[in-house]
């Protein structure tokens, strides 16, 4: 439980990193490609993955101000100012999962949700309790994987399923290639 715990807050830790720095030219880390921002705080048609948690549904590169507020008081706030674009990165930690977001123009964008325990799931009903089988089933063979690592893209999002051995220790969206 304690390697879990460690492997998941480096996780948390590189990834809120990839908020706070960009290249040394100035270039923000975070691109949108195309995907465009839904303000509604609801994923688009022809969105990629989209986690959804009690109605809310959460896609990333969306406005972040509307789901945050449905989604209500975080347990931990954390915030760190971007040395690649104007403005901070932020996360948010709920009981069961966090949100990361990254400053663009005069919104913040959603960067990452990352699951925390086997209370939520993805729309497909794969948890951290699920095994690497469960995963492949219910997403079909990951054309980029690793012994530790599945990971899914769909229309600009990244769905990364990280295992220690043989036990998921990490659910994370996030913007693809980031």
């Amino acid at each position: 439980m304690k390697n879990k715990l460690l492997a998941f807050a480096l996780i948390a830790a590189m990834a809120l990193s990839m908020v706070a720095c960009g290249d040394s030219d100035g270039t923000k880390v975070i691109e949108t490609e195309g995907q465009g921002s839904d303000t509604s705080g609801t994923a688009q048609a022809g969105s990629g993955f989209v986690f959804d948690y009690n109605g809310t549904q959460i896609a990333v590169d969306t406005d972040a101000a509307p789901i945050v507020d449905k989604l209500g008081e975080p347990q931990k706030y954390f915030e760190s100012p971007s040395c690649a674009a104007d403005g901070i990165g932020k996360l948010y930690t709920y009981s069961d999962f966090e949100v990361q977001t990254y400053p663009q123009d005069d919104k913040d964008l959603i960067l990452s949700v990352t699951l925390r325990t086997d209370n939520v799931a993805t729309a497909e009903g794969i948890s951290l309790a699920s095994s690497k089988d469960d995963v492949i089933a219910a997403y079909g063979e990951s054309s980029n994987a690793t012994d530790s690592s599945l990971t899914y893209t769909k229309n600009g999002t990244d769905l990364n399923f990280i295992f220690e051995g043989d036990n998921m220790i990490s659910i994370e969206y996030i913007v693809s290639g980031k």
